[in-house]
């Protein structure tokens, strides 16, 4: 268990250094753009007076930049009616060979790209909308990847180490805890073995031992206590024959005691039984509200996440405004940028509204309407009919509902109407999101004068098994990637259970169907 842990945060800290290493090469071709831009600018003026020489002379003040590698410039000359490119003047850094011509690759290549070992960039040269020519370039790209995967080793060996120290803490702590314990079933061994209940058990500053020792040896006292009276009637019965009444009346008595003692014992079992109740009570209300936090955690971090870059441009841009240094450029990148987040906001805001919505859903008191009487089948034709104008693609679903026409129910709509709603789609979101088509079968009969049974199956994906016996639970999903929350079944196994007063089971094969089969008073 502890070496899978260790690979598994290796694995991780590998994954976060190529993340890393990607970002590098991100920021690589950045610069080698940033050093290209400003060659561009410096080499317009040379191809417009066709100064090769002063050209080559100029580039040598980028022997400074130690990543740069090569620089080639390309000029283009009218030939006919067709253009082409010649090479004009180039830049190799000391001890580097020269590299050939790159006409053909900057023909079909523009902007920067990684290589093994270099970054290349070929932009054109311009002026007033003008194309003079080409320049290439590389830049070099060892040093950042040499830094990048020495940081994943120190990593790795720091998180394999972190790795050992915790198991040998947790071993430490393992046998600090298992003393007592280990003490306490050497005792109670004791104990049973020689029959010797006089022994005690000693105190323990675990809070769950101390009780069991208490309760156990308030037990010992009374076993002891109980064998002392029979000892003693033994005697009495074996000294005083005549006083056989007394002693009758005097186990009557303890019968009693015992009675009450029992009785006593079982109220107090009642009480804990109780308490057990309340806190698993206790424990899905906490991992409602942990669920609940959790969704909406996500879409606002990210609208206080997009409102903060928001701001920090808008105050970039009343700086250069101020400074009276802003241009074309970027006011249009700060527009782009405010569209999408203001996109971004407005997205995460309707889907913080959309799972407020859907946790409101989950108050019962909404669906407390009054019955009315309902023709079952033409409800659920009703109900197919809605369904297909939110859904187009069920109109590619084979649907058949098996029903008495005559069959007449008596129930809240409402909660039968959100339950036919939420199952189908979760057969168009889950069951039939790989497949174009497939077949739905809806089965009603009437089981007795007051119930009736409801059969819901689809030939669709079926549940798979790591989820079947938690299909109800909140915040259970196999899509959660796709913005599914995890919701729907559990609001219909509480409008079943709690508004319609019924009971519902799900049967699943993975690949092959899932059938929800549910009994409603009606």
């Amino acid at each position: 268990m502890l070496s899978s842990s260790v690979a598994f945060a290796v694995v991780i800290a590998l994954l976060l250094s190529l993340l890393h290493l990607n970002h590098v090469d991100k920021m690589n071709e950045s610069h080698a753009q940033a050093i290209s831009q400003v060659i561009s600018n410096a080499t317009s003026r040379f191809l417009l007076f066709d100064d090769a020489e002063g050209l080559t002379n100029s580039l040598q003040y980028f022997r400074g930049i130690p990543e740069l590698q090569h620089i080639h410039v390309y000029q283009r000359s009218d030939i006919s009616a067709e253009q082409q490119l010649r090479y004009f003047a180039s830049f190799n850094r000391e001890g580097l060979a020269p590299i050939p011509v790159r006409i053909e690759l900057i023909t079909s290549f523009s902007g920067a790209r990684s290589q093994a070992n270099y970054v290349e960039v070929a932009r054109p040269v311009m002026i007033d909308n003008e194309q003079l020519g080409y320049i290439y370039l590389r830049t070099s790209r060892e040093h950042s990847t040499q830094a990048v995967w020495l940081t994943a080793l120190a990593s790795s060996a720091l998180v394999v180490l972190t790795g050992v120290c915790v198991w040998l803490l947790s071993l430490r702590a393992r046998s600090k805890l298992m003393l007592p314990l280990d003490t306490t079933v050497d005792i109670i061994q004791r104990i049973s073995r020689n029959r010797d209940y006089s022994i005690r058990l000693p105190e323990s500053r675990l809070l769950e031992l101390q009780q069991l020792a208490i309760s156990f040896n308030t037990m010992l006292a009374r076993v002891e206590q109980h064998l002392e009276r029979q000892h003693q009637a033994e005697r009495n019965a074996n000294e005083l024959n005549a006083e056989l009444e007394r002693q009758v009346q005097q186990r009557t008595t303890a019968l009693r005691e015992a009675n009450a003692e029992l009785i006593e014992t079982l109220e107090k079992l009642h009480q804990f039984q109780r308490q057990m109740i309340e806190n698993e009570k206790m424990q899905s209300l906490g991992d409602l509200i942990a669920g609940v936090a959790h969704e909406i955690n996500t879409p606002v971090g990210l609208v206080i996440t997009s409102t903060s870059i928001l701001q920090d441009k808008l105050e970039l841009m009343q700086q250069k405004f101020q400074e009276n240094t802003i241009s074309r450029k970027d006011f249009e990148r700060f527009m782009e940028a405010s569209e999408d987040n203001l996109s971004l906001i407005r997205r995460n805001i309707e889907r913080t509204a959309d799972l407020i919505n859907q946790f409101r859903q989950l108050a019962m008191d909404q669906f407390a309407e009054e019955t009315r009487e309902v023709n079952m089948r033409t409800f659920c034709q009703a109900l197919l009919r809605s369904a297909g104008k939110r859904y187009p693609a069920l109109s590619d679903i084979d649907v058949h509902i098996d029903c008495p026409p005559e069959l007449q129910i008596t129930t809240r709509i409402g909660p039968l109407r959100h339950i036919f709603k939420q199952l189908l789609e979760n057969s168009m979101l889950h069951g039939f999101a790989e497949r174009e088509h497939g077949r739905i079968d809806l089965h009603v009969e009437r089981l007795n004068g007051k119930q009736i049974q409801i059969r819901y199956r689809d030939d669709g994906a079926g549940i798979p098994e790591s989820l079947k016996r938690r299909i109800f639970d909140p915040f259970v999903t196999s899509r959660r990637r796709q913005g599914s929350t995890g919701l729907g079944l559990h609001l219909v196994y509480n409008l079943v259970t709690r508004a319609l007063g019924g009971t519902i089971e799900v049967d699943s094969t993975p690949g092959q169907f899932t059938e929800f089969s549910m009994t409603i008073e009606a």
